[in-house]
């Protein structure tokens, strides 16, 4: 098994490449739609996600999902 791919889309998920910098290399993350957008009136600020070897990942708040990614590249 390869190392985890991380997918997100920066403009709906709230999380951006500078956020990953640092905790995993550029060929490990991927940035597109993850097929979980929701629209901007029923979208719950709260809420971010990521696909972590194409599972849905969601979070309540950006540093959680940093940590699930971080964790899940370690």
């Amino acid at each position: 098994m390869g190392k985890p791919v991380v997918k997100f889309c920066k403009k709906c998920s709230g999380i951006k490449p500078k956020d990953l910098k640092g905790i995993i290399d550029k060929d490990s993350w991927k940035e597109g739609c993850v097929h979980a957008c929701v629209k901007k009136k029923d979208a719950d600020p709260e809420r971010v996600f990521a696909r972590i070897d194409g599972r849905l990942v969601v979070c309540s708040s950006k540093k959680d999902l940093i940590k699930k990614i971080k964790e899940a590249v370690a």
